[in-house]
């Protein structure tokens, strides 16, 4: 070994050993056993075993049980793969937030694939064992989440074929299908969300009925509306807007208001009781006053959570269309693209609106077409046209 001496690897009983401490051991990482000659695959395999522990140490990583996986398995391709992404990440100055990080379809197929063929040689797996997998995933699950296994399988597999764990032809997976699912196709109209709001006021949910009002107009995710802030405001003569960048990709947007749901804005802002820091979320619980005649104390009005927020939706939807109702807040984004699709708003236009990949050109047109509130506008213009359209529609199949 020369010079070099990488910690934690020791030459006892005749062949070498990458032997961690007991503070290691707590965090789970085992003893790792090489051979009697110490290649420099051995000597990479340890090393990047320390940078995982460094990693956990110093808190870059969440101090969670792991394992050490055999090498040239599934678990360690996976391990390599996610160490090179992070570092990829750090190269570029990026960080993932909390909401990116739970939506990441990695480590969510990792739980099915870490039990089935973590400690297996990639090369030993069968597409019988694959497709038993996914069937049983869609049997427990949903059919989204065994196609989102297998997805994520075949990127994981093309990553171990480039670090030589395996062929990249050779994917067992290629031997069966990996059908999408689907799509939602729910969609709510403007009169249905107009009561969902009325409702929501009346029954003192206010930062719910800004929410809603708001997640209609803007066409912006749950998470996205939840984290809008008053210095992300601007007001024009043409109505006010919102500045934001997406949560899921970081891509900018803008935000746009109608007068309807200004007026609702400014009312629940109004009604708070207490100033805003500029950075702070805007949209909060009912909170409570005082103490409740069944027990309890009182409480101040807390920014929205995303489990909070769908139970207090679920409420006021309950309440308006009744149990059986299952259309969620999510979907008046869909909701947005349909109008705006019936008033003749091309993809392009849509795209900017959501900032998304909507657009099969997306590329082209995020370099020579940034987003411009002209363009938002634009679209604003074609759900308004469209939105005349359904409800008409919807009036002569009711005649």
């Amino acid at each position: 070994m020369g010079s070099d001496k990488i910690r934690y690897l020791v030459f006892v009983c005749g062949r070498w050993r990458w032997r961690p401490t007991a503070a290691m051991r707590r965090h789970g990482f085992r003893l790792l056993n090489f051979g009697p000659a110490l290649t420099a695959e051995d000597k990479a395999h340890a090393i990047r075993l320390n940078e995982d522990w460094d990693r956990v140490r110093t808190g870059a990583e969440p101090s969670v049980k792991r394992k050490v996986w055999p090498r040239g398995s599934v678990g360690d391709g996976y391990e390599r793969a996610r160490g090179i992404r992070a570092k990829e990440r750090a190269a570029k100055g990026l960080a993932l937030t909390t909401e990116q990080e739970s939506r990441d379809d990695w480590p969510r197929a990792w739980k099915w694939l870490e039990t089935a063929c973590g400690d297996l040689d990639p090369r030993t797996i069968s597409p019988e064992d694959l497709l038993a997998l996914r069937t049983l995933v869609a049997q427990r699950v949903s059919e989204s989440e065994a196609h989102r296994l297998i997805k994520v399988w075949r990127a994981l597999w093309k990553k171990m074929a480039a670090m030589g764990y395996c062929a990249r032809e050779a994917d067992p997976s290629l031997t069966f299908s990996n059908s999408a699912p689907a799509p939602r196709q729910a969609v709510w109209t403007a009169a249905e969300v107009r009561l969902l709001v009325r409702r929501a006021w009346k029954a003192g949910y206010r930062g719910l009925a800004a929410v809603m009002a708001v997640s209609w107009d803007t066409q912006l995710s749950p998470v996205d509306v939840r984290r809008l802030t008053l210095s992300q405001m601007r007001r024009e003569e043409a109505g006010t807007l919102f500045l934001v960048a997406r949560a899921k990709t970081g891509r900018p947007a803008i935000a746009t208001l109608t007068r309807r749901s200004e007026r609702i804005l400014r009312a629940y802002l109004g009604g708070l009781g207490f100033d805003l820091l500029s950075d702070a979320p805007i949209f909060r619980t009912r909170g409570r006053a005082e103490s409740h005649a069944e027990g309890g104390r009182p409480w101040a009005p807390r920014p929205y959570t995303k489990d909070k927020l769908a139970t207090d939706f679920a409420v006021i939807r309950e309440e308006v269309f009744g149990k059986a109702e299952r259309r969620t807040l999510a979907d008046f984004r869909r909701s947005g693209v349909v109008e705006a699709t019936a008033g003749g708003a091309g993809a392009e236009q849509i795209s900017a609106k959501m900032a998304n990949t909507l657009s099969a050109s997306n590329r082209l047109h995020r370099t020579y077409a940034p987003v411009e509130t002209a363009t938002v506008r634009q679209v604003d213009e074609a759900r308004r046209a469209g939105r005349a359209k359904i409800a008409n529609k919807d009036r002569t199949k009711v005649s």
